[in-house]
């Protein structure tokens, strides 16, 4: 809907400013308006928050307020901002002076904008609006993009007189420092310098000692911790097999400092087997999150220790054989701080989809640990109907079909020729078919652009068959077809995610008369994000499961209680 908004704003400012144009001699398009002398330039102070984070924007990102020198193309015309401004921020035509923005798109939620108000009133609702727009634009990552969600969530708001800032990067709270200083001053802060990046470390004690002398910066009580190592190798062997639930896991050397007396902290750092690769490496991690995290915030009763839990992270740096689980007050600070003290860029985690101590916000009346579901409506979520396409499978061949039809017939049988074998058992055929949609299909990430229409047929079979891009129905009904046509009772879900306020579908499977769960759309994404070593985390699995961060009809949709994941 809000897609649709903008364009039809994007439309009539375009139409107003041909009309324009009959009128008067032809002319470029008014720039934005400055700001009056002494005051800060909106276009200044989004630079000096970029330049100050040192953000690389990609070529597809779109600019507006300013010319980038480097992508001229990517610079929208004013009118163009205007209508992302009234369509995206909520506003209305005339309630702000000057604007400039640069966002990514895609499924990257970064975003830099300034606006300048008339008067504190006005930058008053402009703040409200984009603290509006902020919250809608986690729910659009909730789910298919977790890290760009988090980004959204810890985004800098901030208002400082006439001014308004919205900036969702990596360290928004330099960004909320930047365009404070620079409205207040007109000048942007002076950097603080880095630390000169260390030879890169390779001894697993010397980076666990980094990592805790970092984490007492950050404010963790590390004086009164118990320190587990080879010195010790009953003890460690314990700790790794049976409680991080690891014994099938090839490692070559661990230490570990936990806290006593309560608390939670934690930081263990584990060394891969020298010939396993970066897949080993996140599995490590994908087991100590849910085997281990999960299992020790249920059990933690004090809300504090639980919170540290809750955010808890277990990574694997790229390009290194180090394993790391952090549990501290600023794990994302310590991963970069990991990052620095290995000498690399980036890593590999798991993301903790179901958290049991989120709290449920709206809870439904007839089950208080699950969030009532109300339909958001938001997108046309009315199912394909492909009943033309069954029909002609059981007839065994497509005669009479639309193009269409047709052309989703003939990618399902070339599928289902490749991946199914004659004496699969259903689990056999639903797994063949689940890695194929998963592994084959990329999420279209216009959906999450604002700025852009998603096509209709990424909400269908002909999305996921045939163009092999879809959205989550898409996902869903081309999961349905395929094990419609394999013989698999299935059926599709139509509900909802982030507490009832987008729209999403997924799947329920019958096997062996118990009903499973399936999310393709989010696995898929899972691996598109995480890569070849992303482990299915949506896999038949029951409605409790499901309901940490899915929302339904519970009342008419069958429930899945069976936890062997459709295991005979």
């Amino acid at each position: 809907m809000m897609r649709q908004r903008i364009s039809l704003l994007l439309i009539v400012s375009l139409l107003l400013s041909l009309l324009t144009g009959c009128q008067q001699p032809a002319a470029e398009s008014d720039p934005p308006a400055s700001a009056p002398a002494g005051e800060a330039a909106c276009s200044d102070i989004v630079s000096g928050v970029w330049s100050g984070l040192g953000i690389g924007m990609p070529a597809g990102s779109e600019y507006y307020g300013f010319e980038p020198a480097f992508d001229s193309d990517s610079s929208k015309s004013p009118e163009e901002m205007d209508a992302y401004i009234q369509g995206a921020y909520g506003l209305s035509e005339g309630e702000w002076e000057e604007a400039c923005i640069v966002r990514d798109g895609g499924m990257s939620a970064v975003e830099l904008a300034a606006l300048r108000f008339a008067d504190e009133d006005a930058a008053q609702h402009g703040y409200d609006c984009l603290k509006e727009y902020l919250h809608a634009r986690e729910g659009d990552f909730t789910g298919y993009a977790p890290a760009q969600a988090k980004l959204a969530a810890d985004a800098a708001l901030v208002i400082e007189g006439v001014y308004v800032g919205l900036f969702i990067v990596e360290d928004s709270g330099y960004a909320r420092q930047v365009f404070v200083t620079m409205v207040q001053t007109g000048e942007a802060p002076e950097p603080t310098p880095s630390p000169a990046p260390p030879e890169s470390i390779d001894d697993i004690n010397e980076l666990l000692e980094g990592l805790l002398a970092f984490c007492e910066t950050q404010g963790d009580d590390v004086s009164d911790l118990e320190r587990v190592d080879g010195g010790d190798p009953d003890r460690l062997k314990s700790i790794i097999e049976e409680e991080y639930m690891l014994a099938d896991y090839p490692w070559e050397e661990a230490v570990i400092a936990r806290g006593t007396k309560g608390s939670a902290f934690e930081i263990a750092v584990l060394r891969v087997a020298e010939d396993q690769n970066e897949v080993s490496g996140f599995r490590f991690c994908a087991t100590m999150t849910t085997e281990y995290l999960d299992v020790k915030e249920n059990e933690t009763h004090f809300p504090a220790q639980a919170k540290l839990l809750s955010a808890a992270l277990a990574i694997h740096p790229r390009d290194t054989d180090f394993v790391i689980l952090m549990v501290c007050k600023e794990v994302e600070k310590t991963a970069r701080e990991a990052m620095r003290l290995l000498g690399t860029n980036g890593y590999e985690s798991a993301q903790r989809h179901f958290s049991s101590s989120r709290p449920v916000a709206d809870p439904d009346p007839d089950d208080p640990s699950r969030t009532r579901f109300v339909n958001p409506g938001k997108d046309d979520m009315s199912i394909y109907d492909t009943s033309a396409i069954r029909a002609a499978w059981e007839r065994g061949g497509p005669a009479g079909l639309s193009d269409e039809d047709r052309a989703v017939y003939d990618a399902a049988e070339a599928i289902l020729d490749e991946i199914v074998q004659n004496g699969m058992t259903e689990l056999e055929k639903e797994t063949a078919i689940y890695r194929w949609l998963v592994n084959s299909v990329d999420y279209d990430w216009r959906h999450q652009n604002i700025m852009m229409e998603t096509p209709r047929t990424s909400y269908q079979p002909y999305g996921g068959l045939v163009d092999r891009t879809a959205v989550c129905l898409g996902y869903a009904t081309s999961f349905q077809l395929l094990m419609d046509l394999s013989g698999v009772e299935c059926i599709t879900v139509v509900g909802a995610a982030f507490n009832s306020e987008e729209d999403h579908a997924w799947n329920m499977v019958r096997l062996n008369g118990q009903w499973y769960c399936v999310d393709v759309t989010w696995d898929a994404n899972g691996r598109e994000q995480l890569g070849g070593g992303y482990q299915w985390r949506y896999f038949n699995v029951t409605s409790d499961e499901m309901a940490a961060n899915h929302q339904w009809d519970y009342a008419n949709t069958p429930e899945a209680t069976a936890t062997d994941h459709g295991q005979p």
